[in-house]
């Protein structure tokens, strides 16, 4: 009797003991599981593939394309946007881009009919991608015909001067800045993605855009969603950055020019992550934070990176504005660095989401 007691009591601690052994093991299976999806920020419709028009011009005599997305004068914002369907953001900091950071660009306003802005040829741009001159942030110039003149297509700004210098046309200089970023040109364009399916799972880089399509006029590019300032979802494309190594990596045009905006008022501030929270940030974790919403008065397309990282990333949690950015900083949990000793800067025009949807692609399989 006493040694099947003494049996009994062995089962039944024994039993006791493998049960809580195994419920030891699912709390830490649940928590591991807790701590891995908290630890991950997934946005549903993280990329999405816009289709956005393309403008078309002459450079150097051959033929170069870009993309319409800011322009400094209201007005004008207004009437790219009526051109191309595509909503063109008003950016007056854009108007400040100091003088050696800008490209040219002649639009005509009387002459040989044709397609551009005003309903005669198309614009004359001074350079392309890897000249020493490009820039996508083009100063406007107003070329009109004298009257009397023989009208022709100029296809060059060398034509263009040779023109003024001979008296037949008049160059208005405005103070009309906007951002065109080249897209294709003579003798290249910018690198397409070869893996055309976009998902919430699809890599930041290695290339921004999916098809240059110049027969129907529409380049197919990647819209990564972020934040604004307030919290409030936005979406970027990139175009170009400087320098170099970071463009290359996001599979963008280089433009050394970009860094003389790096301390101006054009250049405003957007934070991304080093570390922290994994998701699908340009460095694999949170999405980034800009400063200024499409609509604010202080927005512009040339952004200049900040780096945000978490003194102990086991701590990170979502943030979603500036303020709690500052918050974190103050509090000593985050620290937040000038990209490339405050040297990287990079075009990113923001859309709301009403124009990425409208604009959805509808040939890439999204």
């Amino acid at each position: 009797m006493i040694k099947q007691t003494t049996i009994t009591v062995t089962i039944i601690v024994t039993i006791t003991i493998t049960l809580q052994l195994v419920v030891m093991q699912h709390q830490a299976s649940a928590q591991e599981l807790e701590g891995a999806l908290g630890s991950v920020l997934k946005l549903s419709r993280a990329s999405i593939p816009i289709d956005i028009p393309l403008g078309k011009g002459y450079q150097n005599g051959n033929e170069i394309f870009f993309i319409a997305t800011d322009v400094s004068d209201e007005k004008a914002a207004q009437m790219a946007t009526n051109l191309t369907g595509f909503k063109v953001n008003f950016s007056p900091l854009l108007g400040q881009t100091p003088e050696p950071a800008r490209g040219q660009a002649y639009v005509f306003k009387n002459g040989v009919e044709g397609k551009g802005p005003f309903g005669f040829q198309i614009p004359v741009l001074n350079g392309k991608p890897g000249d020493e001159g490009y820039s996508p942030l083009l100063q406007v110039n107003i070329v009109e015909w004298k009257q009397g003149s023989a009208a022709k297509e100029l296809k060059s700004v060398q034509e263009i001067m040779d023109a003024e210098k001979n008296g037949t046309i008049t160059i208005n200089k405005t103070d009309v800045v906007a951002n065109h970023p080249a897209i294709k040109w003579q003798g290249g364009e910018m690198k397409v993605r070869e893996d055309k399916s976009i998902n919430d799972d699809s890599s930041y880089g290695p290339a921004q855009v999916l098809n240059i399509d110049t027969e129907n006029m529409v380049v197919t590019m990647v819209a990564h969603r972020g934040w604004g300032p307030d919290g409030k979802t936005i979406y970027y494309i990139v175009t170009d950055a400087t320098p170099e190594m970071p463009a290359t990596m996001m599979g963008v045009n280089s433009v050394p020019l970009n860094e003389k905006l790096a301390s101006s008022p054009v250049a405003v501030d957007l934070f991304q992550f080093m570390n922290g929270i994994n998701g699908t940030g340009p460095m694999g974790f949170q999405a980034g934070i800009g400063a200024a919403n499409p609509t604010d008065k202080n927005y512009s397309p040339m952004w200049k990176i900040s780096f945000n990282e978490w003194k102990d990333p086991s701590s990170a949690r979502v943030l979603e504005t500036i303020d709690d950015i500052i918050s974190m900083q103050k509090a000593g949990m985050l620290t937040i660095t000038p990209a490339m000793e405050g040297k990287h800067v990079v075009n990113c025009p923001f859309f709301d989401q009403s124009t990425v949807i409208k604009h959805m692609s509808k040939s890439s399989g999204a």
